[in-house]
């Protein structure tokens, strides 16, 4: 059985499928077995990942007769693997050679994190067009205060760095307990990755491992593509800050640093779910639906 299991749901990605299959295939780190999640593609995707994965039996291709959800088909991947770690990878997304390496070995050195993250790329398309994170805490604050460390992965974290590397059992626990009150896929990675903040940490790296997460003018098919309401933003940031606040409640830390990581929550759902300038656009037109002649 190999240490990391890789799940890749994927639903008619042909256009990038290739290029995310091989950029998998030639990671340094070799333990791993990547389970590829087809949800009923109809362009092409089934064909040509059948025919990687008859060439390298890492991989390994599950065509699923109906087209689930996308939240299901996360959800199918990771339920069949049966590994120590697990990382997702979306079929649009890369990573740098060593990323795996790099995390799995983060893992094994702190032994109480639930996930290992590296730097982030995002990547608009286009000349110009990629945005750089840094993680944000240095290796010796990955080890010290609990509270900072929570706090500023709050304020600065990525919802990338849920394509890190999990324990899987973690990762689990994590997405099942968040997924009971909240099954919206908008801002519910957040909140996944909230809970692994509160519940033995995130340990990451600015040096080295990179995930490049490419944000293409292209549909993805598990991304709304009209913008919600006002009234539906604010519905959901109420929700969001709920269950967000929830989880702070449930978690294991001392009073005094509960009471600091609620004080934080109104601005970590401004920044995670609808934000400040986002709910203005959404009451303006509002607004001028209600006053236009």
């Amino acid at each position: 059985m190999p240490r990391l299991t890789i799940g890749l749901p994927v639903y008619n990605g042909a256009l990038l499928i290739e290029e995310c299959l091989k950029n998998l295939g030639n990671q340094a780190y070799t333990d791993f077995e990547v389970i590829i999640s087809d949800n009923a593609s109809t362009d092409g995707t089934t064909e040509y990942c059948a025919e990687f994965a008859a060439k390298d039996r890492r991989f390994r291709h599950i065509v699923h007769t109906k087209t689930s959800s996308a939240n299901d088909n996360f959800l199918y991947v990771r339920d069949i693997a049966d590994s120590d770690y697990f990382a997702f990878r979306a079929f649009d997304d890369l990573s740098s050679r060593n990323y795996v390496a790099d995390l799995v070995q983060m893992l094994d050195d702190v032994p109480n994190a639930r996930l290992a993250v590296g730097r982030i790329q995002k990547q608009f398309g286009g000349p110009h067009r990629v945005r750089g994170y840094q993680y944000p805490l240095s290796p010796s604050a990955d080890r010290g205060p609990v509270l900072k460390r929570i706090l500023r992965q709050m304020y600065q974290g990525q919802a990338s760095w849920f394509y890190g590397v999990w324990r899987r059992e973690a990762l689990v626990e994590s997405f099942d307990r968040v997924l009971r009150e909240y099954d919206d896929p908008w801002g519910c990675d957040h909140l996944i990755l909230l809970h692994a903040m509160l519940n033995g940490g995130i340990c990451g790296t600015r040096e080295g491992a990179s995930f490049t997460q490419r944000v293409l003018q292209t549909e993805r098919h598990y991304i709304p593509t009209k913008r919600p309401s006002y009234d539906t933003m604010i519905s959901r940031n109420r929700w969001f800050y709920k269950v967000a606040s929830e989880l702070v409640k449930e978690c294991n830390l001392p009073s005094l640093d509960r009471r600091a990581v609620t004080a934080m929550l109104p601005l970590f759902t401004l920044r995670r779910c609808h934000g400040t300038k986002r709910l203005a656009q959404g009451i303006l037109k509002k607004w001028a639906s209600r006053h236009s002649i």
